[in-house]
């Protein structure tokens, strides 16, 4: 009899593995209704990019896949497309990374019920290593100084690519219902390494473990104390109150606009080399340690205790939603 078997990352995954991902241990839930959905393929409007008229160096990055710019292989895969596409034109020093959804959500983080929840045991560790790659695109480039400019919620893998920005802005408005911050905890996982070492560098060790463990979204003022982002924008400042500033932009990304104009003005080899030196380490640990990163990963999002609570969680969304309608 042949025993056939999937393989992640270096590891080889056995059949009753692939029974216990797909099928869900007799542990969960028998009202658990998601299953893998099927990616359809992304449309180049997810991401798009445009270059000031007034200023070559400076590009605005926009991030536009309903309803909340969720990270799926395929959206990873753009981002790191865009940026890379940048830094091949040289006269763009700088990015702006905003959303550019309706609701104005940053990024909701991973998608988790097309990647993690009974996931394709193929399409899994492709996914982890176009993540990474986002990642070390992101956080990693030389060429490009980036500005986050935060406008909605920024929870999760949506904290780690505003990190990944040397700059971040957060709208800071009466109405907004802006947060940020590593909430995995409350899925039952855990952030990867490199996430929580930018986390530890960003807040410190101990306000960082705090964090981690409790899964706190905090919002703009302690966001700026705690050092998650770097300076508050309200629409009232500028008589903004629709958030909608002249030319279609928002306070926000005017403010972030302004901010890469002064970074433009510290010569560019500057900028790289401070980059270097200051993400060089975590880059370069990321790069030596990525096929075990994938491994851990794919083995822990797959144990039946993780699959149980995601699938809880994302039961626990559904009902919250039907609960919003009702009223």
């Amino acid at each position: 009899m042949t025993i056939l078997t999937t393989t992640i990352g270096s590891r080889r995954i056995l059949p009753h593995l692939r029974r216990r991902i797909l099928g869900i241990s007799s542990s969960a839930s028998s009202s658990l209704e998601f299953s893998t959905s099927t990616p359809s393929p992304s449309p180049s409007s997810w991401v798009t990019t445009e270059v000031l008229e007034d200023d070559k160096r400076i590009a605005l990055l926009k991030l536009h896949r309903a309803p909340a710019n969720a990270l799926s292989l395929e959206m990873c895969q753009e981002i790191s497309a865009a940026i890379r596409n940048l830094e091949e034109e040289h006269s763009t020093t700088a990015v702006v990374l905003s959303s550019a959804l309706p609701s104005k959500i940053f990024s909701a983080g991973l998608d988790i019920s097309t990647e993690l929840y009974k996931p394709n045991l193929d399409r899994l560790p492709e996914f982890w290593k176009s993540f990474q790659q986002l990642f070390l695109d992101l956080y990693g480039s030389k060429d490009l100084t980036t500005i986050a400019a935060i406008e909605g919620p920024a929870p999760a893998g949506g904290c780690m690519l505003a990190l990944s920005c040397d700059y971040r802005l957060m709208d800071a408005s009466p109405k907004n219902r802006s947060n940020i911050g590593l909430n995995e905890s409350h899925l039952g996982i855990v952030a990867p390494p490199w996430m929580c070492q930018q986390y530890i560098d960003a807040l410190g060790h101990r306000q960082a473990e705090l964090a981690l463990l409790s899964g706190i979204l905090f919002p703009p003022e302690q966001a700026l104390k705690i050092g998650l982002v770097d300076e508050l924008v309200r629409a009232d400042d500028n008589g903004d109150d629709n958030l909608e500033a002249a030319g279609g932009r928002s306070s926000v990304e005017d403010a972030a606009i302004s901010k890469a104009k002064e970074f433009v003005r510290i010569p560019q080899g500057a900028r790289a080399a401070v980059k270097q030196l200051t993400r060089g380490p975590l880059v370069d640990k990321l790069e030596r340690d990525r096929e075990k990163d994938v491994d851990v990963f794919c083995e822990f999002v797959t144990s039946d205790n993780v699959q149980v609570a995601i699938g809880r969680y994302l039961e626990a969304m559904v009902a919250s939603k039907a609960s919003k309608k009702k009223k």
